[in-house]
């Protein structure tokens, strides 16, 4: 058969409604390993600990970190991409504002970090902290710094406080310092290293949570032992300074999830004490280690294709699997060998669902 005889077959009219009608799903329920994002997220034990520590800081608003550690491709992405969507879900039914980030690449230096939370914030946040202190001056003496306090008062009384807002968003991002920028705002100093920029947050933070418009910073950081590859030591250990600095700086209203490796974190540790001391809750990802593992995570795959299929169904889904047990289990068999002699504990999930996807696209092409 040729590649356009293949393709008609594939996805021409009668394509996915027989694939729907032989298998109950309309696409390959299963990801290939470059596929890490917008993957359902299978339900583990962890996910009752990660739970428990949201609802505490959510109910309390004190500041908690933590660890997602696991080995590459035992699903601490697909972990973190699944509390954004939960968080972000249950938020939309408090009262507050709350910032949610999540990057899936940290920046080769914390302050970039920083500035993203800034710019978060935005220009009209800062107009209506303005508008609140207006009410509530006393909400002031949150602010260490004499530079945030006098911003904060020249922007409550600025005539055009949208203008002044604007002023005072490119100093806390660290732009040149103008003359403009003095007597707009009366700062003297320039917040051009990560230190000063830490310290104006956490001013921002005390201050706006006191007068009631914002109940706290939700950061979920991905791959952080990444740092570790690109950065040299020195600089590594500048970059988890300066995460412990903001850490310490805020000891309320900061929820930080952080996913990384075993090997990065004995790293990380050894080159920084200080910051290992920090990150005393850690929620541990394994890997598959039992064949009744494995058949559950491929069960689970499949059932969320059938019911995603389902949403548009127009003929009688098909019950025929796409992979047997058999296969399954001489695929886990397979890849355990493999971990065995690579010195894992077990297989890696994306491994496996990779191998589950090969299977499973064998079977819908032959079935074409």
């Amino acid at each position: 058969m040729s590649l356009r005889d293949k393709i008609k077959a594939q996805i021409g009219t009668s394509g996915p409604l027989d694939l729907y009608a032989r298998f109950g799903v309309r696409v390959n329920p299963f990801p290939t390993a470059s596929q890490t994002a917008n993957n359902p997220h299978y339900r583990l034990p962890a996910d009752d600990e990660a739970e428990s520590r949201i609802v505490s800081f959510l109910r309390d608003h004190k500041s908690q970190v933590i660890v997602i550690e696991g080995t590459q491709g035992v699903g601490k992405t697909n972990f973190l991409n699944f509390f954004e969507n939960e968080i972000q879900a249950a938020l939309g039914e408090l009262d507050g504002y709350y910032i949610v980030r999540y990057l899936a690449d940290p920046e080769a230096s914390f302050e970039g970090t920083v500035r993203r939370l800034f710019q978060e914030l935005g220009v009209e946040h800062l107009v209506q902290l303005a508008e609140k202190l207006s009410v509530n001056s006393s909400a002031l003496d949150q602010a260490r710094s004499q530079d945030m306090r006098s911003a904060l008062s020249h922007l409550m009384e600025a005539g055009d406080q949208g203008s002044c807002a604007t002023s005072m968003m490119e100093w806390l991002l660290g732009f040149r310092l103008l003359k403009s920028h003095r007597e707009t705002l009366g700062v003297q100093s320039r917040l051009d290293t990560v230190e000063s920029k830490t310290a104006a947050l956490r001013d921002l933070v005390l201050v706006s949570s006191q007068v009631g418009i914002l109940k706290g910073i939700v950061l979920l950081l991905d791959e952080l032992e990444k740092q570790d590859g690109v950065l040299g030591p020195t600089a590594v250990v500048r970059y988890l300074s300066a995460m412990r600095a903001i850490i310490d700086a805020l000891p309320n209203h900061l929820f930080m999830m952080i996913a990384v490796t075993p090997d990065a974190m004995r790293r990380y540790s050894s080159a920084l004490p200080a910051f290992r001391s920090r990150l005393q809750n850690q929620i541990t990802l394994s890997p598959l280690t039992s064949i009744e593992e494995a058949k559950a995570l491929a069960e689970f795959y499949v059932d969320f294709g059938r019911k995603e299929a389902e949403k548009s169904k127009r003929t009688k889904a098909g019950t025929k699997a796409l992979i047997s047990s058999q296969k399954i289990e001489s695929t886990f068999d397979e890849l355990s060998k493999l971990a065995e002699r690579r010195g894992d504990s077990g297989v890696r999930h994306r491994e496996f669902l990779h191998q589950l996807h090969v299977l499973a696209e064998q079977a819908i092409q032959n079935a074409s």
